[in-house]
């Protein structure tokens, strides 16, 4: 909607960030939050001309501090993590090692609290640390309810960090939801179950407070 406050956990070269940009107009807000600096200065070249959206190179978890990030090379990029092991079976592992970089992370209630901004709507794809983004937002997610939309994967592709994520979610007072072909979420009870009978390795999981 205009004039919301759009988070957007993960952004890689912004591509959502963008498409939020134009959807919460010129008086909402767009927060980008990319951890990996070689991604970062795309992000921040894609983002130059849209002044509603404010670009950060920080890595959100559940303490501002400074934390270990691997970068891969630009092919496969969108899976540069803080947690490494968990591609370390891929095909594509052994030719693609990543770099290790330092990088400065941030909780996101202590953002939201400095920054004086409510979040009408956060959506995460942070390639395993989704437990810890969530903890770090524990504080406001008590208080408030935002829409979250999380890249949630299944069993094969290792989930636990989602699993987590989700289990803290629920006891926040969260409900899950996918979008259907009309842009309408429809409540799903087991996620894990909803990816193993749709035969897909990852989906967006809308997550509502009832």
């Amino acid at each position: 909607n205009e004039q919301d406050v759009f988070f957007d956990i993960g952004a890689h070269y912004g591509y959502f960030s963008m498409l939020a940009s134009r959807l919460v107009g010129q008086l909402g807000k767009v927060y980008s939050f990319e951890a990996s600096p070689k991604t970062y200065r795309i992000l921040e070249k894609n983002a130059s001309d849209c002044a509603n959206v404010i670009s950060n190179n920080l890595a959100v978890s559940d303490s501002s501090s400074f934390l270990e990030f691997y970068e891969f090379p630009n092919l496969y990029s969108e899976y540069n993590t803080l947690d490494v092991d968990q591609f370390k079976n891929e095909s594509w592992f052994t030719n693609s090692k990543p770099t290790a970089v330092k990088v400065k992370s941030v909780t996101l209630d202590k953002f939201a609290e400095r920054e004086h901004v409510e979040p009408e709507i956060i959506k995460i794809d942070v390639e395993g640390a989704e437990y810890q983004v969530i903890k770090g937002f524990r504080d406001y997610l008590e208080e408030n309810a935002p829409l979250i939309v999380m890249e949630f994967l299944s069993e094969k592709r290792g989930n636990e960090a989602h699993l987590n994520a989700e289990k803290l979610l629920r006891s926040l007072g969260y409900d899950s939801y996918i979008i259907d072909r009309k842009g309408k979420i429809e409540e799903v009870k087991n996620i894990a179950d909803f990816l193993e009978s749709k035969d897909v390795e990852s989906d967006n999981i809308v997550f509502k407070k009832g």
